[in-house]
């Protein structure tokens, strides 16, 4: 009886290591590519809110050269960031406004507006 029941354990065709091999391989190649997603899209996550706040302070400076009389230079303090308004050229009724827009985490911008004057 007992050796019946040892001849049954010893089934040495050696399926069963590579197959726990590839399995473990594969699920460490999943683990590891969902780590870097994860970073991938915290990095994305990061650059569209640096450029939100790049747009808005784009929006609230074009709006100040809008309602501003005095002639430039412009300097406003925000708690996105700061924006820095000179004027650039005047051509042809038109003024070239040069407007620059650091953000408080470090992102710049340098835009060149032309407005109707």
């Amino acid at each position: 009886m007992k050796k019946k029941c040892l001849k049954s354990l010893q089934n040495e065709n050696g399926h069963i290591f590579p197959l726990t091999s590839l399995g473990i391989l594969l699920l460490l190649l999943f683990t590891f590519h969902q780590i870097q997603q994860i970073y991938m899209q915290k990095q994305v996550q990061q650059l569209n809110e640096e450029q939100f706040k790049l747009e808005m302070l784009y929006q609230k400076a074009y709006r100040s050269i809008l309602i501003e009389d005095s002639p430039p230079p412009y300097q406003y303090t925000f708690p996105d960031g700061t924006i820095d308004i000179s004027l650039s050229s005047e051509e042809n009724n038109k003024m070239v406004y040069r407007i620059q827009l650091e953000t408080n985490t470090g992102g710049f911008r340098q835009i060149f507006v032309d407005i109707p004057s």
